[in-house]
């Protein structure tokens, strides 16, 4: 029996027919299948996901003030901490802590706030637009001689990952501090100026001791007037 070969021509019609037809998949040039269209059944935003923006850290503004600007042992420190939730969403599940460095011991708070261990924590919920306002009262103890300024810092996370989303200091004068600052306004006088100084006190004393010797002077010579006359 013999076979027939398919001759050239056969051969280039079935290629044509082959490069024809539609191909049953697409893909992507990374090698995954490509993402269906908005529009197409099962496009759009996948079920169950969110789309960027969506989550994110609120926005929010933080401020702490004690309305003081120096300190020593024996004061006590009521400080206001504001958080503001500026944003269009509301904030759930925040919370907020408030440092307490070395000495500063915890007195009071309000609202709720949980004295730990060099620190002060609230649990707030926060609307978009509005405010919430803690107070903390905490007492000056002894300080390290080192330390020429009392900081505190307030912040504000989520809960769920705990990093800060905004924060805020406030810092009080120690004694140390108020003395490191006279000695260095001293040290920053320029010796020109110093040398004016001494040089102005000089002339003051040598006016003075002109004055002086004018005055014995003249008394001297009123006695011997006084001497000779009959």
């Amino acid at each position: 029996m013999a076979v027939t070969r398919p001759t050239g021509c056969v051969l280039g019609a079935v290629l044509a027919l082959f490069l024809a037809a539609p191909p049953a998949f697409s893909y992507s040039p990374v090698g995954f299948p490509s993402a269906p269209h908005p529009g197409d059944e099962g496009g759009g935003k996948p079920k169950g996901g969110v789309s960027a923006g969506e989550v994110g850290p609120p926005t929010l503004s933080i401020g702490v003030d004690n309305g003081r600007t120096s300190a020593e042992k024996g004061d006590r420190l009521t400080y206001t901490v504001t958080l503001r939730n500026i944003g269009t969403t509301d904030a759930r599940g925040l919370h907020l802590s408030q440092s307490l460095p070395d000495g500063l011991r915890f007195v009071s708070a309000d609202h709720g706030g949980k004295a730990r261990p060099g620190r002060v924590t609230w649990a707030v919920d926060l609307k978009a637009g509005r405010n919430a306002t803690v107070h903390t009262t905490a007492e000056v103890q002894d300080t390290p001689a080192h330390l020429l300024r009392l900081a505190t810092v307030a912040c504000a996370s989520a809960m769920r990952d705990g990093r800060p989303i905004v924060c805020a200091t406030h810092s009080d004068r120690l004694p140390a501090g108020a003395a490191a600052e006279a000695e260095a306004a001293r040290a920053a006088t320029p010796p020109v100026n110093r040398l004016w100084y001494v040089g102005g006190g000089l002339l003051v004393l040598v006016l003075t001791g002109v004055l002086a010797a004018r005055r014995a002077r003249r008394r001297a010579g009123h006695h011997a007037r006084l001497t000779r006359s009959p």
